[in-house]
């Protein structure tokens, strides 16, 4: 057994958050390329504070902003990104390069007006799935990654050079409630020995997905906005209660 280990948020490393939206018809990155360019310019224009540069090609489109950290450095991140079922919103929150938090505001009413901005341009598609997706990597010290998550969550008996990746969805009548873990080793090299690598530590990968499951129906605004405020009471009460190995009904 490994040693007792409690999640919670000074152990985070790196935190994401995401809204992805299902849209159908599909975005066409090749056919609607002006109609992108012209949703990606606003939204640079109204929100410069998430949104800088645009990076589009015929099979890609994608925002761009660069957070600078004075005195350790800069790191640029991907904040909107059109994929084959919609697009994505990102906003960080814990940049584990620099070990810094990013300070957001009005996240929910930003992530409302850039979808009502979007379906001004493409008003003939329909968004009929939300999720709020939370991406967060604890740092577990010293502590095998592998056998925590073997051991608090499995039967299993696994050593440390073996790989354990969990998915559970616990789902209720509207949502859709995803956990999915995964242990990870970072290793540095070892200078005497050319080659070697050691191991410098241990982190779990947690990915909490909360979106609706009634996909049949376009979702306005005040739907969008409950399923977001859902997803964010959840994750606020249940998720560490759920790491750290409270399996009751919430």
């Amino acid at each position: 057994m490994t040693e007792p280990f409690n999640f919670s948020i000074n152990k985070i490393a790196d935190h994401m958050e995401k809204v992805g939206v299902d849209i159908r018809p599909v975005i066409e990155v090749k056919l609607d390329r002006e109609k992108l360019y012209g949703f990606g310019s606003k939204l640079v224009e109204k929100y410069p504070n998430l949104f800088e540069s645009l990076v589009q090609s015929l099979t890609e489109f994608r925002i761009t902003k660069r957070f600078i950290f004075p005195g350790k450095g800069e790191a640029e991140l991907n904040t909107l990104t059109i994929t084959q079922r919609g697009l994505v919103l990102s906003f960080p929150r814990v940049v584990g390069a620099f070990e810094e938090e990013v300070s957001l505001s009005n996240v929910r009413d930003m992530t409302v007006d850039c979808l009502k901005i979007f379906r001004t341009i493409f008003p003939e598609k329909k968004m009929i799935r939300v999720g709020l997706v939370n991406e967060i990597i604890f740092d577990t010290g010293p502590i095998e990654s592998i056998r925590l998550i073997s051991d608090r969550f499995t039967k299993f008996s696994l050593s440390s050079d073996g790989e354990i990746r969990i998915r559970i969805n616990r789902p209720t009548d509207d949502y859709n409630r995803i956990f999915e873990l995964q242990a990870l080793r970072t290793v540095e090299a070892i200078p005497e020995i050319p080659g070697k690598l050691q191991t410098k530590g241990y982190a779990i990968k947690v990915k909490a997905d909360f979106n609706n499951r009634d996909i049949s129906t376009e979702l306005d605004d005040g739907r969008i906005l409950s399923v977001l405020h859902d997803g964010d009471e959840f994750c606020s009460k249940n998720l560490y209660k759920f790491l750290n190995g409270s399996f009751g009904e919430e």
